[in-house]
Formats: structure tokens, sequence, C-alpha cells
């Protein structure tokens, strides 16, 4: 079960604006540091940079082959997201391997963005991704180049990327490895994921909206879920119930499916804040998935915001 893959298709798109400044920043909870844009800030909802018609997300991805994503990039897997890759070519001049990609998406308003991605060879893959809407036009390629070219992996991670996340839970003591992603994501295994273990159960949890999602329309963000998330196939879902947790409100359902390939069952809560919303989906192989229910749910409910 591709848990990382699933919690990285759940990151790959946000926005922001122009400018540059002189000193390299290190990106919280990760091991990038870069020099951003001068009126850029740093995120406090993602690992990354925050402006007002651009994003720069960096995303660390554990156990990742440079060769197997940049080769699924190239093949069009983006494509699944809404990207449209258009091109990409080798950065050199780095103390390490890198390429970047640049491509095109439409926003869930329906705004045309521009996307550059990099993807950086270090001993843990990492991937800078650049979104600007596309009438912020003084961000343009030269500079995004320019700031790629600039950044730098450090040995250690820049401060505890658990204690970045905008989010806690508190994990059953059966699953002892957490893995903070992007900032705003987290995944809990009983173990680190492995490929001798594909079926383990495991907690992913992610903020998927990044604008208000009226309760009128609650519903149809199911549905727009459902319907998106490519690395998990939900085939049979059940109707949608109401749930509240440390304060926020939301839909809770269960589902089947495939991930990977590989059937499973799901337990998805998605709860809703004033700003977007957040996401938690717990799943496993369906003959491991009721032996794990009573720790998802108990997962799910010590849910809190920072």
């Amino acid at each position: 079960m591709k848990i990382i893959l699933v919690l990285w298709i759940f990151v790959l798109s946000l926005t922001a604006n122009p400018g540059w400044a002189a000193d390299p920043l290190a990106i919280p909870g990760t091991r990038v540091s870069l020099v951003p844009p001068a009126d850029f800030v740093l995120s406090k909802e993602f690992a990354g940079l925050q402006g007002e018609k651009a994003s720069v997300l960096v995303v660390e991805i554990p156990g990742a082959p440079y060769e197997t994503l940049t080769a699924a990039i190239q093949s069009g897997a983006m494509a699944q997201q809404g990207v449209e890759i258009t091109g990409g070519e080798e950065l050199t001049g780095l103390p390490f391997r890198a390429r970047m990609f640049r491509g095109k998406q439409k926003a869930q308003d329906g705004a045309e963005v521009n996307k550059w991605l990099m993807l950086v060879d270090a001993p843990t893959l990492t991937l800078v991704n650049v979104s600007a809407l596309r009438d912020a036009n003084t961000l343009t390629e030269d500079k995004v180049k320019d700031m790629f070219r600039s950044v730098r992996i450090a040995a250690t991670t820049a401060g505890d990327p658990i204690d970045a996340l905008p989010f806690a839970i508190t994990a059953s003591p059966r699953f002892s490895h957490r893995q903070a992603l992007a900032g705003n994501g987290l995944i809990v295994t009983m173990s680190k994921p492995s490929a001798a273990d594909k079926s383990q159960p495991g907690l992913v949890i992610s903020k998927t909206f990044q604008q208000p999602v009226p309760k009128a329309q609650w519903n149809q963000a199911v549905a727009a879920f459902v319907k998106s998330t490519q690395a998990l196939k939900l085939d049979k879902v059940e109707d949608p119930t109401p749930i509240k947790i440390g304060g926020l409100e939301g839909l809770q359902f269960t589902a089947t499916g495939t991930s990977g390939g590989d059937p499973v069952k799901t337990l998805v809560t998605m709860l809703f804040t004033p700003t977007g919303g957040y996401t938690m989906v717990a799943m496993a192989s369906p003959e491991r998935f009721d032996a794990a229910l009573p720790d998802f749910r108990t997962m799910m409910a010590s849910f809190r915001l920072k």
C-alpha cells in the first residue's frame, strides 16, 4: 500500500507573489534552505512559503527513488492531479542531481496556474513545488530558476517536523511510526513503511482544502475528494455521516477500493475549518482493517488544531 504516495498526491497544489531576498532561509521541518521571493513569508500551514498569488511548497519523500519519480513525472503521472507537464531540464552547478519541470494547472476556481517543480536527489528525495496564478506575471521562470539554484540540503532537519505541524494527534501505542510530510501532513503507521509490509494499517492526515467550504457544499467536497484521489481508488463509498472532533465539524464515511493495485478498506474523516479543511484517511488491507479500526477512531478523535 503506497501510503507515502497517497499523501504526496494530497499536497500537490497551493498558491503566492514576486521579488527576491538576499539571504537563504531554512524551511522549518525540512532539510531545505533557499533564497525566497522578498515578499514571501514562511507558511503557518505547510512547509514552505506563501505570498499573495504564489506559493513554494517543500515535500520530502522518504524511500522514493529519484529515477523512479523522474520517470513517472516525465511519463505524465501528474496528469492524474490535473497538472500538465510541458517541459523539463537538468539543473547544473548544484551539489546534487536535480531536475526542473514546468507545467500548468487549473485551480479549484478555474484560474490558470503556472507550475514549476524541482526534484532533488538528496538522501531523502525532495520536491520543491512552485505554483503561481498566471496573472502573477512578475514571477518569471528565470526568477524561479534562480531560487532553484539557491536550494541547499542540510544534514539535519531544521526543527522537529512533527512539532512544526499546524495540528496534533495522540498516536495509539501500536502505531509507533510518525512521518511528517510537506509541513501539513502526517503519516502514522505501526512501523516504517516498507515493501516487505505493503498492507500494514496506516493513518494519513493532510490539509486538503485551502479555502473555506460552506456547509451546504460538504457533500460535494466528499464527492470531489473521492473522484480526485487517484492513488487511492475508492469504488464503494458509504453515505457520509456528521461528526464533531476538536471543536470542528465535518463528515465521516467508510469505503473500499484499491491502493497501488492492492485492495483496501478505509475510514475517511473530513473536518472543515474557517480557512479550509483537513482529511484523515485510515486504511488497511481488508483482513487487517477491523483489528485496527478502534485505534483509527481513537487517533482521529484526538485531532486538534494548534
